[in-house]
């Protein structure tokens, strides 16, 4: 395992409670797309493709949004809506 995968390693397990925390409704994580409960923690942009695990990076989504989102017809259009929704959410999490 190299540097860079340690320490993102290190990062997500600081961010990924964040980021459960502020995609979360009445204490429950929920799915940023629909609305499910979520399941999976999304790297908006991979981290095999450069990502980090920067808050701004994660996602919660459900079983359905996320596979959709990985292996979609429409990936491209859900990635632009899922990255404008997280702007949003980290806009008003920072807030608070």
């Amino acid at each position: 395992m190299n540097k860079r995968k340690r320490n993102d390693d290190k990062l997500y397990k600081i961010t990924r409670p964040q980021a459960i925390k502020r995609d979360s409704t009445d204490g429950y994580p929920c799915c940023v797309i629909c609305g499910a409960p979520a399941t999976e923690v999304h790297h908006i942009l991979p981290r095999g493709r450069g990502g980090t695990s920067e808050l701004n990076n994660l996602a919660c989504l459900c079983r359905y949004c996320h596979e959709n989102l990985a292996h979609g017809v429409f990936a491209k259009e859900t990635k632009l809506k899922l990255e404008t929704i997280i702007m949003e959410r980290m806009k008003q999490y920072e807030k608070n």
